[in-house]
């Protein structure tokens, strides 16, 4: 996260525990099972789309985590589409979380806007 960090000390540990009990108790066990299954689904979906346009990417099969070298994409989509970088200097890497809000509309709005740089299809 960029910027500083302006929390209280120990209130972040505090909030993550309070936000997963949130989400069981009021999801339950089975509405949390069809969140994570709908978010894989999603996700798989984006890996699909990035391999037909050949952008190299990271992801573990059980994850909502898309990882992707930032050589293959231009830096003002990533901004645009709040792609994370793991640098803001120098980013090697940007990252896609599918989270509730990131429906298939706009992956797919991203997807449209991705366009593998000249300099990709020479490292393939």
């Amino acid at each position: 996260v960029e910027g500083e960090d302006i929390t209280l000390i120990g209130s972040r540990a505090g909030a993550n525990a309070i936000a997963a009990w949130m989400i069981l108790v009021k999801n339950g066990p089975y509405g949390w099972q069809e969140k994570v299954y709908i978010l894989q689904k999603r996700t798989t979906w984006m890996c699909q789309q990035l391999d037909d346009l050949g952008i190299p990417y990271y992801r573990n099969p059980f994850s909502n985590l898309i990882t992707m070298r930032s050589h293959a994409l231009d830096p003002e989509i990533c901004q645009k589409y709040g792609l994370i970088p793991d640098s803001h200097h120098q980013p090697n890497w940007h990252k896609i979380v599918v989270m509730e809000h990131v429906t298939i509309e706009k992956l797919a709005a991203l997807v449209d806007e991705i366009k593998p740089l000249p300099e990709l299809s020479s490292l393939n």
